[in-house]
């Protein structure tokens, strides 16, 4: 079976760190949290279709995101926002939700590795 290609892109964070190991190991247990928190308050946000706290949880991550290249935590978080403006099901906000998911244990994981 063959492995799943990384998302978090090493060579970015090594080379904005100097390539030094003490600061990737620091820089990804950083974003291990910042991950971490806005999984679930994107999770918690979109669910109860809470658009304030759904942009503060996004504000928070969209630069780290943008920065290590991870467009499509950008995207589903605007994807969920015009969910939320849409009205859409209840199903269609939890599968969204699910998608993130899946896309941030993967990052987790892969900045688990790092550390």
């Amino acid at each position: 079976m063959a492995k799943q290609r990384n998302f978090v892109d090493v060579g970015i964070i090594r080379e904005m760190l100097y390539d030094d190991d003490g600061y990737v190991k620091e820089f990804s247990k950083a974003s291990i949290q910042s991950f971490s928190e806005f999984q679930t308050n994107f999770k918690e946000s979109v669910l109860a279709r809470d658009m304030e706290e759904l942009r503060r949880a996004g504000h928070k991550i969209k630069p780290v995101a943008m920065m290590l290249k991870l467009q499509p935590v950008i995207d589903m978080y605007e994807k969920s926002k015009d969910y939320i403006k849409e009205n859409r099901s209840t199903e269609e906000l939890a599968d969204l939700t699910n998608e993130m998911d899946v896309y941030c244990d993967q990052i987790l994981s892969e900045f688990n590795e790092l550390i």
